[in-house]
């Protein structure tokens, strides 16, 4: 591995990804910057467009740039925007997709050494994107976090089911979770700007974007064992026999679950949380059938007993997982189940009260 380049060779990048990307006739000239006292763009590039339109790209390099430090960043940067045709830019060795996507709420273009860049101009009218890599490459030691495994798991579902300020020690008794993995996942979300720490209590600063952020490190087809089988007289036979009352734990969760709170239409398949998938396709008398399946089983693998915790037994009899798990488990899953989950989500957004245990 080459060594991480400096803040130099991030601004020499910068200029010529964009130089590269725009028509022969533009012209791209890296411009001398004044002295405005400690704080000064440490890089201004002219942009000048053939029909004399103008613009200029105010860069702040940096090194790295965390999601906690993205409006701090933001505000900054804007205070050395000095002329309307300013844009300003924030360029670094790496910036993480979360970093990518705060940036671009703030308003703000952005560059990494690793090819990831967008630059966005209204006068003249610019539009320049590419992907590069989706982790730091000279990043050494242990990786910076996800929301992957069981203790993440346990956290992310407390801090969604409950509306409520914790310690440490709380939040251990209330998911579950060992002391070193609750402090691990509490960094890691505090970086995320996810958490904020106040005298000692963690608050969650948005739950939408933690539901989305723990959906996508952990989708159900990498968490869970999962086996298709045919229930020959339809789902709603199937309900039955579930609210029967099986000897192990269940959870019904996807759109069958999600009509609990919001309906989006009818569910031609059941998915189902359970503690053995041998010992519940066998007490039901399931076919195994991957063709056209009525019946997805999921059985756990890497987040415990997290599916089932915080359950409620729907009017028909049968438990159905909390909403924060269902709207994780649309969002990963196929065909029109992500646009489910996006319902569902406006819903929890405006009914919280009703869903987020005080």
């Amino acid at each position: 591995m080459s060594d991480a380049p400096t803040s130099d060779d991030v601004a020499r990048l910068v200029v010529s990804s964009v130089s590269e990307r725009l028509p022969q006739e533009w012209k791209v000239v890296e411009s001398a910057v004044s002295d405005r006292g400690a704080r000064r763009p440490d890089v201004a590039v002219a942009l000048d467009a053939p029909d004399g339109r103008s613009a200029r790209l105010i860069i702040d390099v940096r090194q790295v740039l965390e999601r906690r430090a993205v409006g701090r960043a933001a505000e900054q940067l804007r205070s050395l925007v000095t002329r309307p045709t300013d844009i300003p830019v924030v360029a670094a060795r790496y910036l993480s997709a979360s970093v990518r996507e705060a940036l671009i709420g703030e308003g703000l273009s952005y560059a990494d050494a690793t090819g990831n860049l967008r630059i966005v101009i209204n006068t003249p009218a610019v539009f320049i994107s590419s992907q590069g890599q989706d982790r730091d490459p000279w990043r050494k030691g242990r990786p910076r976090g996800t929301l992957k495994g069981e203790p993440a798991a346990r956290i992310a579902r407390a801090l969604l089911d409950y509306r409520r300020d914790w310690t440490v020690r709380e939040l251990m008794t209330s998911s579950g979770s060992s002391s070193g993995a609750a402090y691990r996942v509490l960094e890691y979300l505090e970086r995320e700007d996810l958490v904020v720490k106040e005298n000692k209590r963690y608050r969650v600063t948005d739950w939408e974007r933690l539901l989305r952020t723990w959906s996508a490190d952990a989708a159900f087809q990498t968490t869970n064992r999962v086996m298709t089988y045919i229930e020959p007289r339809g789902v709603d036979n199937f309900l039955a026999k579930v609210a029967a009352g099986p000897k192990f734990p269940i959870a019904v969760t996807g759109s069958i679950a999600a009509k609990e709170w919001a309906t989006y239409a009818p569910a031609k398949a059941v998915y189902v949380y359970v503690s053995s998938i041998l010992e519940a396709g066998e007490q039901w008398g399931l076919r195994p059938n991957t063709a056209a399946p009525n019946v997805i089983l999921l059985e756990p693998r890497t987040v415990g007993d997290v599916p089932f915790r915080n359950t409620a037994v729907t009017a028909e009899g049968y438990p159905v997982a909390a909403p924060a798990q269902v709207a994780a488990d649309l969002l990963n899953g196929p065909g029109r189940e992500p646009a489910e989950g996006e319902y569902l989500i406006e819903w929890m957004k405006a009914n919280e009260e009703r869903w987020r245990r005080a």
